[in-house]
């Protein structure tokens, strides 16, 4: 999965990218190269997809020129090499800086690769999928291997990480089937999630004390790190099980049951967890669909939502699988589901995709709905949820068509959770207290939204991707706009965010237009601040009075402009006058009457 959200990113990134200054060539070589120049400074440069900065065709050893249009070469930019599957070894100059992001992404035949002490900085994904890259030995001047800089590289045997790296962020050797042993050292503080995954081959890793934290499944499926009876522990986590399955019992050493460590296990059958366990983390039994009975003591206090989700020889008679009250999922095939009084809490995705489900009662036992609980039941209908519930988590009904209103709305308890509509303009009803998570996202017609006064916060990526949507006007009455509410809407110019909005999110405006931000009086400085953390890009802001001060300001234009109509209807009745005496007088226009100079 992680494989994919990488690649994905990776196209994403290529495709998109534009050049900071006009690409130019030059042939070195006989090589040609594509590159940019910036203050002064050469940049080897992907041509967009799916032109690297090479011809493709190119082959074995190559050196990238120190110089190009007589411009020192300082970087190499995302996806300059991507695809050259001919290369066998590439050396890089003295002085390049960086390297971009999926630089060298899927140069299988790429065996070795020399980085000078010059390199500070390695991209996500550099090396990804580089399949025969055997080795690598990066300089002192790096400070964190990136997410998935050598994701899937398989021929990968050995790498020397410098004392100046402070984090392996995740995925950075994620299925590098190859490597063996691995030393960190004592700089480093964080290992991220998923980090050494899949590296099957790998039997020493030597992690210092200077490390004060291991992401979820960071060692999971390094079966040569697991003891004899298949278990892999890493600092009182169990990151993984290899073992032959039947009933199992984990060690004393257990203090925690990481993220999907039994994981699809089919042949566990049973499983007694020791009393030094306090944690169960989400998905550790995951579709062990053959467990039929467990063990929980008393330590364990934190049993989190996914755990035992799919384990459905768990299910009692009527399909639920329920631990300790919570319901961590339902295999039964019945459309209309009550659900029993023992259950206190509805585990996230508990009933996810049950396509016959079509309605569903609750009792009042039940304090708490997880997330995705009941997403994508297409065919429900009806939902009966009692006072009780003080809780429900996001897009817990994602995708339940049939709950929609006749506007496309799926409202519950005044959140708004999804839109099913097709409508451009969208007049969000007066019900509305709360526009949930992800509730407009990628809804790539919506051009336009009206927000009621009722509404009081604005969700977490509730506009994510709206790249339609112009303007928005945000009413006196919201308090909080959520991470990434309205990121990659491409297309919004125009917002109107008044005074009460006192939380705005990180990248809450990630990546729109250029923006002109509307708000009251003496609030520009504030909310200055605020944009430059949500990540705004701000043409202007125009200041136009509070709430109350705009209404008064249109009354007293509508007054100014009666009194103004008054005096000119009084100017023009006194010119009348003026000249209706003077023609009674029989004095020309423009004259002056004898006896007047």
């Amino acid at each position: 999965m992680k494989h994919k959200i990488f690649k994905t990113l990776f196209v994403v990134v290529v495709a998109t990218m534009t050049f900071c200054a006009e690409a130019a060539t030059e042939t070195v070589n006989g090589i040609k190269w594509i590159y940019s120049v910036k203050n002064g400074k050469a940049s080897l440069e992907s041509g967009g997809y799916p032109t690297p900065a090479i011809p493709k065709s190119t082959s074995g050893a190559i050196t990238i020129p120190s110089t190009l249009g007589g411009y020192p070469v300082t970087s190499i930019g995302g996806g300059a090499f991507f695809g050259c599957s001919s290369l066998t070894s590439v050396t890089i100059p003295n002085g390049v800086t960086a390297i971009g992001s999926h630089a060298f992404f899927d140069c299988s035949s790429l065996t070795s690769i020399t980085i000078p002490d010059s390199i500070t900085s390695i991209g996500d994904g550099a090396f990804m999928d580089c399949s025969s890259l055997m080795s690598v030995v990066m300089p002192d001047g790096v400070t964190s291997i990136a997410n998935g800089a050598f994701y899937g590289c398989s021929s990968l045997k050995s790498v020397t990480i410098p004392n100046s790296v402070t984090s392996i962020k995740e995925g950075a050797f994620s299925r590098c089937s190859s490597l063996k042993s691995v030393t960190i050292p004592n700089s480093v503080t964080s290992i991220g999630e998923e980090a050494f995954i899949g590296c099957k081959s790998l039997t020493s890793v030597t992690i210092p004390n200077s490390v004060t934290s291991i992401g979820r499944a960071a060692f999971r499926g390094c079966m040569g790190l697991a003891d004899s009876d298949g278990f892999i522990i890493i600092r009182g986590v169990l990151h993984g099980y290899c073992g032959v399955g039947g009933v199992v019992l984990i060690p004393e050493s257990v203090t925690s049951i990481g993220w999907q460590a039994f994981y699809g296990c089919l042949s566990l059958t049973g499983v007694t967890i020791s009393s030094s366990v306090t944690r169960i983390d989400n998905h550790a039994f995951s579709g062990c669909s053959s467990l039929m009975s467990y063990m929980i003591p008393d330590s364990v206090t934190n049993i989190c939502d996914t755990a035992f989700r799919g384990c459905q020889g768990l299910a009692d008679s009527d399909g639920f699988i329920i631990i300790r009250g919570v319901l961590y999922g339902y295999c039964g095939e019945g459309k209309e589901v009550l659900i029993p009084d023992s259950v206190t809490s509805i585990g996230g995705w508990a009933f996810s995709d049950c396509s016959s489900l079509t309605s569903v009662t609750i009792p009042n036992s039940v304090t708490s709905i997880g997330v995705g609980a009941f997403s994508r039941c297409k065919s429900l209908t009806s939902v009966t949820i009692p006072d009780s519930v003080m809780s429900i988590g996001r897009d817990a009904f994602e995708g339940c068509k049939r709950l929609a209103d006749p506007d496309g709305f799926i409202i519950i308890r005044g959140v708004l959770y999804d839109y099913c509509g097709e409508g451009k303009e969208v007049l969000i009803p007066n019900s509305v207290t709360s526009i949930g998570d992800y509730a407009f996202s990628d809804c790539r017609s919506l051009t336009g939204v009206t927000i009621p006064n009722s509404v009081t916060s604005i969700g977490d990526s509730a506009f994510y991707a709206c790249s339609s949507l112009m303007s928005v006007t945000i009413p006196d009455s919201v308090r909080e706009i959520g991470s990434g509410a309205f990121e990659k809407c491409s297309s919004l110019t125009s917002v109107t965010i008044p005074g009460s909005v006192t939380d705005i999110r990180y990248g809450a405006f990630e990546k729109c237009g250029e923006l002109t931000i509307y708000t009251d009086a003496g609030n520009s400085d504030r909310l200055r601040r605020k944009l430059e953390f949500a990540g705004a890009n701000v043409k202007e802001i125009i200041e136009q009075g509070t709430g109350e001060q705009r209404v008064d300001e249109q009354r007293s234009r509508a007054s100014y402009g009666w009194y103004y109509g008054f005096a000119v209807l009084i100017l023009v009745g006194i010119f009348f006058w003026i000249v209706r005496r003077k023609k009674k007088r029989g004095i020309a226009w423009g004259t002056v009457p004898l006896g007047e100079k």
